[in-house]
């Protein structure tokens, strides 16, 4: 499915809604969906989730370093848009079935479907933003309904029960004048009583982006009222994109957006970065922007950011100039950069152009950064980065089939006895 543009799935997963039955509770599989073990008790496993052909896939594989992945019969069927991980288990939105799905990765390398929640009845719409909180509350925030004038649902879940333990309404920005433009909200965080999140504004009449500077909205938490709007204006475009890895935070605690500003991705073509929130404040660090697009030319929009360690993050570019619609990134227009936070310094890697920069969660394991690199027409695989080398200092890994095109949407570890 191309998920790109919530505006669409907005109303496309309304319609199918009026089809499901609401559930509010925790409703359990069966216990044959589930994957066979990998390999030996012992070693490390992971799972991989994938956009095939035909298919979409989560399968578990007892490197990342070697040997090749064909995901048809190997792994489970799972239609999702928005994966996260956390610990043992890897969550799914199922957005035509409105379904927030949980998967149990086992130290023996197995991966078993064990229970979800539908989202009628927890929220008016599926689930948009999915931001792990602590190790044992997830939060979720729901996707807007037309005519809603900016309120949407918001829900906290207790992870070791996966059960919703409170929920309620939420107000985002809305200017009845402009009833057209809507707040489409990101990824967020939680620190020193507040969530912070990001988001962006679109006209579904004039079909564009609204921009103003960089806004993000902070709530009290866990209340989840007294929405205030923080503002900085080093650059232009939205931040914290609802299914990309977009926010993180570094070893003291403070926070990093992904900015971006390209015409094809929340902004208008302006210059993409990162912004910083410092631990414990609730508002931008007027002192810091990274201007990525300046450096690495072709009005290169930054897409996605991960933190490894040391002040160094690895994400992906995409570069508008060899684009001509959004329909483009799927082509060979995306490469993979190390930003330097402390030092303000991208590095493109010398690895291939290709649709990288849709990977929606990339994997930090043992310092290094692991992504899915699938050029149209080459070799699909999992590559490793050292942040500690320069523009090479990557390596190919375990190769992907997908019966003619992968696209990663997830890496995450199995937990090893």
């Amino acid at each position: 499915m191309n998920k790109f543009s919530q505006r669409t799935s907005l109303f496309a997963t309304a319609a199918l809604g009026l089809f499901m039955m609401a559930c509010t509770t925790a409703c359990k599989k069966n216990d044959d969906n589930s994957t066979p073990p990998v390999t030996t008790p012992g070693q490390q496993h992971f799972t991989i989730a994938s956009w095939t052909q035909d298919q979409q896939y989560v399968a578990a594989v007892p490197s990342l370093s070697s040997g090749a992945l064909s995901f048809k019969g190997k792994g489970l069927e799972a239609n999702g848009s928005r994966y996260i991980w956390h610990k043992q288990y890897v969550y799914l939105m199922n957005l035509p079935e409105k379904k927030f799905i949980r998967y149990e990765m086992k130290s023996d390398g197995t991966l078993k479907q064990v229970d979800y929640l539908l989202t009628d009845g927890v929220v008016p719409n599926y689930f948009q933003s999915i931001n792990v909180i602590d190790d044992n509350n997830i939060l979720v925030l729901g996707a807007l309904d037309a005519g809603n004038n900016g309120v949407i649902g918001w829900a906290r879940i207790a992870i070791p029960e996966f059960k919703v333990v409170a929920k309620g309404n939420l107000q985002v920005p809305f200017d009845a004048a402009n009833p057209d433009v809507e707040y489409f909200v990101g990824k967020g965080f939680v620190d020193n009583g507040k969530f912070i999140v990001g988001g962006y504004f679109y006209d579904n009449k004039k079909k564009t982006y609204v921009v103003d500077g960089v806004r993000a909205l902070v709530y009290d938490y866990p209340a989840m009222n007294n929405m205030k709007v923080i503002q900085t204006n080093v650059t232009a475009g939205g931040i914290g994109y609802d299914y990309l890895s977009t926010v993180d935070k570094d070893e003291e605690g403070n926070h990093y957006f992904v900015v971006s500003a390209g015409k094809y991705w929340t902004g208008l073509g302006g210059r993409s970065g990162v912004v910083r929130i410092k631990k414990g404040t609730a508002d931008f660090d007027k002192d810091y922007f990274f201007d990525v697009t300046s450096q690495v030319g072709q009005q290169g929009c930054l897409m996605g950011m991960t933190y490894v360690s040391n002040g160094i993050a690895f994400g992906a570019v995409q570069f508008e100039d060899l684009m001509t619609s959004l329909r483009d990134r799927y082509k060979n227009i995306a490469q993979v950069v190390k930003l330097d936070l402390k030092n303000k310094k991208a590095t493109l890697m010398n690895t291939p152009l290709s649709p990288v920069g849709m990977v929606r969660s990339p994997l930090v394991f043992k310092e290094k950064y692991y992504t899915g690199i699938a050029p149209v027409g080459q070799e699909a695989a999992i590559y490793e980065f050292d942040p500690k080398g320069d523009a090479n200092a990557f390596k190919k890994g375990i190769s992907l089939d997908g019966g003619g095109s992968v696209q990663v949407q997830l890496i995450a570890p199995h937990p090893v006895n």
